[in-house]
């Protein structure tokens, strides 16, 4: 018996496929301490089982505290980032330089499947999560898929059409953060977005994440970039579906919510999916998907079929996994195979998060795709 299974208790799951996430539990010790010294005397096997099941969540410890997250996760990761482009607005945590909230998009909205910052050119290889404050309603949850299985089931006519019209994100900022406004997917300003207020510098940063940049009337600016929708992992040559199509469309988030209510039986969330359907419809119509915060095309520029927007929501809702929070949760994502998502909530819920540095994607041939 090896270490890392003599003083911890590892739930295998009784099926087929690798369970996700891999659940690890102390057999005694509950420290802080214990369990930074665990972690960093069994990183190698710890990173093995996360590409093993996507995912490796450490459970009952007494993490309670953005520090003593930290402190962990510097155990767990000496290369953490601290840059961040993603579009949810976040939070440096008081006293650490490596956590986040994990979003502080509106809690009463989904927030679809995705691999952290996939339409950009090198997004982090490994993504980690902690529970400070359990949530207690229904919903909540941060669920997981693993974009491998996704990759599997998805039509072989839809996988021959994204893989040879390819995607391109568009995205739009004002220039300043806001609170709220009618289209929430520009409540991020691109101050924020780039750290900085200089517009050379912002040009800078922006061609060395591969974005084009437009700059616009009253300071807004608009950035597109076109990514391969699939990507072979690194370390296992399996193909995945590598997008944020089911984020960047207003569509796919309006229906997002409606399939969360639907689960959760939230009377709320089932009216405000049904009025976020048709306000969705109408951006489309009125401003055009191009004119939005956040938008997904194919390559050449036509738009994405609601046909094939349900079938890629369908396959992932096949293989979403929905595990509780409990308070002092710590969560080993491979954002190289596996997203994370957010399910709607009410009440207190406080989640923080932390990444390694920039895994840039290969870009390589599918196999299964050049037949």
């Amino acid at each position: 018996m090896s270490y890392s299974e003599s003083t911890v208790t590892v739930e295998y799951g009784d099926g087929p496929d690798p369970v996700l996430p891999l659940v690890v539990r102390s057999k005694d010790a509950k420290s802080v301490d214990f369990l930074k010294n665990w972690v960093a005397s069994n990183r190698e096997w710890i990173r093995k089982k996360t590409i093993e099941h996507g995912a490796v969540l450490f459970r009952d410890f007494e993490v309670a505290s953005a520090s003593d997250y930290e402190q962990v996760l510097l155990q767990l990761d000496s290369n953490l980032s601290d840059k961040y482009r993603g579009t949810s607005p976040r939070s440096l945590q008081p006293g650490t330089k490596y956590v986040f909230s994990a979003s502080e998009f509106p809690h009463y909205l989904p927030i679809p499947q995705h691999i952290e910052m996939s339409f950009l050119p090198a997004p982090p290889r490994w993504l980690y999560f902690c529970c400070l404050n359990a949530p207690t309603s229904a919903g909540g949850e941060t669920s997981l898929c693993d974009f491998r299985k996704v990759f599997r089931d998805l039509s072989p006519d839809f996988k021959k059409r994204f893989y040879e019209k390819k995607l391109t994100y568009h995205r739009s900022y004002h220039r300043k953060s806001v609170s709220f406004r009618p289209d929430m997917t520009q409540i991020k300003g691109w101050e924020d977005l780039f750290e900085v207020k200089d517009k050379a510098e912002v040009e800078k940063d922006a061609q060395q994440d591969e974005l084009t940049l437009t700059w616009c009337e009253n300071d807004r600016m608009k950035l597109t970039n076109t990514a391969e929708p699939f990507q072979l992992h690194p370390d296992t040559q399996e193909p995945l579906w590598c997008s944020h199509l089911q984020v960047f469309h207003a569509r796919m988030l309006a229906n997002e919510l409606r399939r969360g209510a639907a689960r959760t039986g939230n009377l709320f969330q089932t009216i405000l999916s049904l009025f976020l359907v048709v306000f969705a419809w109408t951006l489309l119509f009125v401003k055009g998907g191009k004119n939005l915060g956040w938008h997904t095309s194919f390559g050449d520029g036509s738009e994405i079929s609601k046909s094939d927007q349900d079938h890629l929501q369908e396959v992932i809702w096949k293989n979403l996994v929905f595990e509780r929070w409990q308070l002092g949760d710590v969560l080993m994502i491979d954002n190289c195979g596996v997203s994370h998502g957010r399910q709607p909530y009410t009440g207190k819920r406080k989640i923080v998060v932390g990444w390694s540095e920039p895994h840039r994607k290969k870009n390589l041939p599918i196999p299964e795709l050049e037949k």
